[in-house]
């Protein structure tokens, strides 16, 4: 007769189940998935229940003593791979690491350096020279590895799929993996879609942590990038990665590049300009007082062109919306020279702007971003050259997908952090709207372009009740008065009758 499970065996059985399916699961967890780990832990505590109240004596003996090799089994293996990781990753970072290849290293570095001091830069690297870079880059970096590779497995077109692998500098442990990759606010981001480390593979919980790790190695944004370049696109594919966008750190745009197109400027006409005069404001970026006004922008909101800030727009609004509203408005103005879309997203600017909401009451906010994302295409090579070139036009085209996807960005932030204040988008103008619209094909392009910019912007400020003013209507045709194109050398920016006609354009938009 047999006799069921009962007392101290029922309990054993049941004890030792439950530490079985936890470390069988865990071990599973790590080595075949998240999927495959709930199955056996699952499996293994649900049958020893069942076990545990069903079975004759002889079977739940023979079962406790599985459970326990099986318990054993899984701690033992499961040490060893975490032994191995340990060993790796306490080693340090300090070692040698391998050697690039010198010859494609310097290939790629050369690609690099000619891009450097350019408006705008484009570079491809192959998989080969990328590999060299990122060797190269490895003997910098604070990590473990003693080396990575990376092969690129998409055609171009295709979701971005890289294979990486890497050795660890202490102990004989690899990690492999797949990563995939997308421009955000003028960065790469890279995205870690699988990884395994020795025997064990990522579960999405230790994700995280390792693609901390792969991403200080396999940084785009540090390996192919100038300090201070926003990248707009980044295409991989067919074993190569070309990477485009435009150069920043204060650099101003080179109109001279660009004016070359114009010829003869002795036949130069400007349109009627109506006078407009705005009192200076104050003449710092900050000025005390509740509510504030706060200004995002570039080096017009900078005050770039004039003698200070009271002669910019932003100081001029400040002062004449305090005026107007018989109220003592705080300001902070946040404009950085040389801005885009993507470094205003990356660069810090609007975490800034948001930081100031939390601390104070904002009545109004001013934002105007966009021009440099563009005017550094146009000043390149291939536009200045002839800026109705197919290579011209991809510039153009690949500058407006890129402040798509930004601006929106950028105004549902402002949006959600100031949901009450008002709102206000500062139109771009074209520095090189000198009269001849219609006969020098830089102007109707140029004009053509920034259009297009402006329209994108006042597309995504309808869906975030955000106002728009107008500042290029009211500057067309009137650059040689506006602004210091005419000077030597010409600059892009507004003069003292410029800034006035932005003032006037967002005070209009006001009401």
């Amino acid at each position: 007769m047999n006799v069921s499970v009962s007392g101290p065996l029922r309990v054993a059985i049941i004890v030792f189940g439950a530490l079985a399916a936890a470390a069988a699961g865990t071990l599973a967890l790590f080595t075949i998935g998240e999927t495959y780990a709930l199955v056996t832990a699952t499996t293994i505590a649900a049958s020893s229940v069942i076990i545990a109240f069903t079975a004759p004596v002889v079977l739940g003996r023979v079962v406790v003593v599985v459970l326990i090799a099986a318990l054993a089994g899984s701690v033992v293996i499961g040490g060893y791979g975490a032994a191995q990781i340990l060993a790796a990753l306490t080693a340090g970072n300090t070692g040698p690491v391998d050697a690039p290849d010198a010859t494609r290293l310097a290939t790629a570095q050369n690609k690099i350096d000619q891009s450097n001091g350019l408006s705008s830069f484009q570079v491809t690297l192959t998989e080969d020279e990328l590999n060299a870079v990122l060797l190269d880059a490895l003997a910098d970096t604070d990590t473990p590895f003693q080396r990575v590779s990376i092969d690129i497995v998409n055609s171009v077109g295709e979701t971005p799929l890289i294979e990486f692998a890497g050795r660890f500098k202490g102990g004989d442990l690899t990690v492999t993996g797949e990563v995939t990759a997308r421009v955000t606010g003028g960065r790469v981001d890279i995205e870690l879609l699988h990884a395994d480390i020795g025997m064990f593979t990522m579960p999405a919980v230790a994700m995280n942590a390792v693609q901390d790790m792969i991403g200080r190695v396999a940084d785009l944004n540090r390996a192919l990038a100038k300090d201070g370049a926003d990248i707009q696109q980044v295409i991989i594919g067919d074993d190569q990665v070309s990477v485009s966008g435009v150069s920043l750190g204060g650099t101003e745009v080179d109109a001279s590049t660009m004016l070359a197109a114009f010829g003869d400027l002795s036949g130069l006409t400007t349109s009627a300009v109506d006078p407009v005069h705005y009192e200076p404001g104050v003449n710092t970026a900050t000025a005390e007082g509740s509510p504030i006004y706060l200004a995002l922008g570039d080096s017009l909101a900078a005050a770039t062109g004039v003698d200070g800030y009271a002669e910019g727009y932003v100081s001029q609004v400040h002062r004449e919306l305090s005026l107007r509203d018989g109220a003592v408005y705080g300001l902070q103005n946040l404009g950085v020279v040389g801005e885009t879309s993507g470094t205003m997203l990356s660069g810090g600017q609007l975490d800034q702007a948001i930081a100031a909401g939390q601390d104070n009451d904002v009545a109004y906010v001013t934002i105007d971003i966009g021009a440099n994302d563009l005017l550094g295409h146009l000043g390149s090579e291939d536009c200045s050259a002839d800026i109705t070139a197919a290579t011209c036009r991809a510039r153009i085209d690949l500058s407006l997908d890129a402040y798509r996807r930004n601006i929106d960005e950028i105004f549902a932030t402002l949006r959600d952090a100031f949901p009450d204040a008002t709102i206000v988008f500062l139109e771009a103008y074209n520095p090189f709207s000198l009269g001849f619209e219609g006969r020098v094909e830089f102007e109707t392009v140029s004009n053509e372009a920034l259009n297009s910019l402006n329209q994108i912007a006042v597309e995504a400020a309808s869906r975030y009740e955000i106002r728009v003013a107008d500042g290029f209507t009211p500057m067309q045709n009137t650059a040689a008065a506006t602004t210091h194109m005419t000077s030597v050398p010409p600059d892009i920016h507004p003069n003292e009758l410029g800034y006035d006609i932005l003032t006037r354009a967002i005070m209009s938009a006001l009401g």
